[in-house]
């Protein structure tokens, strides 16, 4: 009995600290900043999903763009501020939390 109680609470306890909430936002939402950034560095490139991003209370912006076959994810900090553009591998564009 003891072992089945300190196995759910292993579970619970786990959700909590790996909780992690992805909200698509609308292109039109962004930052100031990031825009900048998009037009000043990534031109020619479509942003096909962008989605807040709070990690355990850190705050991450994630945008899916792509141009022709080319598909990333550029990610920026809570003050739009760029940190990484790397290959998008499918998991930055999955919807979830869909907020439009």
């Amino acid at each position: 009995m003891k072992k089945g109680f300190f196995i759910i609470l292993f579970i619970l306890f786990g959700s909590l600290i790996f909780a992690q909430t992805k909200t698509e936002i609308k292109n039109s939402d962004l930052q100031k900043p990031i825009v900048e950034y998009m037009t000043k560095n990534c031109s020619g490139y479509s942003i096909d999903k962008a989605f807040k991003v709070d990690s355990k209370g850190i705050i991450t912006y994630d945008l899916c763009i792509s141009k022709d076959k080319d598909r990333n994810k550029v990610t920026f900090d809570k003050d739009g501020k760029f940190v990484r553009k790397e290959p998008c591998v499918g998991d930055c564009c999955k919807e979830v939390n869909k907020n439009k």
